[in-house]
Order: structure tokens, then sequence, then C-alpha cells
């Protein structure tokens, strides 16, 4: 029997991902090409060509760290994700598909980019993760079903790193009263805020 999915996208996200993706690379190549650059002048003012090379090589390295942080970020960035009580299907800007289960799932986060799920690590790696921003047009209703899920899962839901459960969601994103961002089963006897949540329709 085939497996239930309930999907969400948008396009735009993966429109601007790709303009953000680009424009890195473009960044990169400049910063490249200027420390490759700078090899001869320093080697003219430290007058040697030895000391220049290894300050030129130090910059070069740490471009190359913090250009490989965004584009592990970016490739993190989902524009569409396919939810079922199993797992997590994402497609990254290039449709780059990433599978996450929930049992290899540590926690689910909400920040003010949208909502983070983050994989368990595993063999000394940090674990995967998938963003999944509020341009969704559907994120309340997506980001109740996530919610429902990592519950189900026995997972921890945070907000900026804390567990929800000991924040007033209101307070902390007042827009939420409008959207109700996340549905909890009322049996389960959690509450958001000090109100109880509607649960949402039946998967």
């Amino acid at each position: 029997m085939a497996e239930w999915y309930e999907v969400f996208d948008n396009e735009q996200v993966q429109f601007e991902t790709r303009k953000r993706v680009a424009r890195l690379a473009g960044i990169l190549t400049v910063l490249v090409a200027a420390a490759l650059g700078l090899v001869p002048v320093l080697a003219q003012v430290l007058s040697s060509t030895l000391l220049a090379i290894g300050l030129a090589g130090g910059l070069l390295l740490g471009t190359l760290v913090w250009s490989s942080r965004a584009f592990i970020r970016l490739r993190s960035v989902m524009w569409c994700v396919k939810l079922s009580v199993h797992r997590v299907v994402g497609y990254d800007y290039a449709r780059r598909k990433a599978v996450l289960p929930w049992t290899e799932v540590e926690r689910v986060e909400l920040d003010n980019e949208g909502l983070l799920i983050v994989g368990a690590p595993r063999e000394a790696r940090t674990g995967r993760m998938l963003r999944i921003p509020y341009l969704f047009p559907d994120f309340p209703r997506l980001s109740h079903r996530v919610v429902e899920y990592a519950e189900a899962h026995g997972l921890p839901v945070c907000i900026d790193g804390r567990p929800w459960q000991f924040l007033d969601i209101r307070t902390v994103y007042p827009f939420m009263t409008a959207c109700a961002i996340v549905g909890i089963v009322e049996g389960r006897g959690h509450t958001l805020g000090g109100h109880t949540l509607e649960d949402g329709e039946e998967a």
C-alpha cells in the first residue's frame, strides 16, 4: 500500500534561493580572485614570498569555510515538502531530494525564518537540517502538521531554542494569534500560551 503524503510547495522559495546561491557564487569568485591577487602585493610589502602565500592562503581558507557553510545553509532551504506519519521529504533549490524519517529527527524549531526540522547527529557529523520558510502560502497548516507529527513521535518542539510549552507564543510572535501556528490533539492535554489548541483534520 502506497504511503500517504501531504504536499506543500512554493516555487517562489526555489527562485529566491537560487538567486541567493548565484549571488554567493559571485561573491566567492571575487574573494578568491582578491586573495590570489594579494600574493604579489604582500610579497613586495613583506619582502617574503612564503609569508605572502601563507597569509593569502589563510584568507582563502577562511573564505572557503565561510562559503561552504553558507552553501550548506542554502541547501537546507526546502521549496517543496512532503509530510507523512513516517518521514519528511524535502526538495532544495536544485530539486535535490532529502528524506528524513521522524525516527531520525532530533527536534523541531520555530524561529524568525520559519520551521527547522533538525536530524540527529550521526557518526560525529551534525544532522541534516530541513528549513521551511514562512513564505509558504499555507504555512499555518504546514506548521500544524509538522508539530503534530513531532509530538506523535515524542520529539521536542522549540521556539528559538526553548521548549514552546514554557513560552507564550502569542507574546513571542503576536501575529500567531490570528493564524494558529500549531494545533495539538486536545486529548493529550497540551496547551499553547495557556490555551488548548484545536485539533487538525485526520491524516
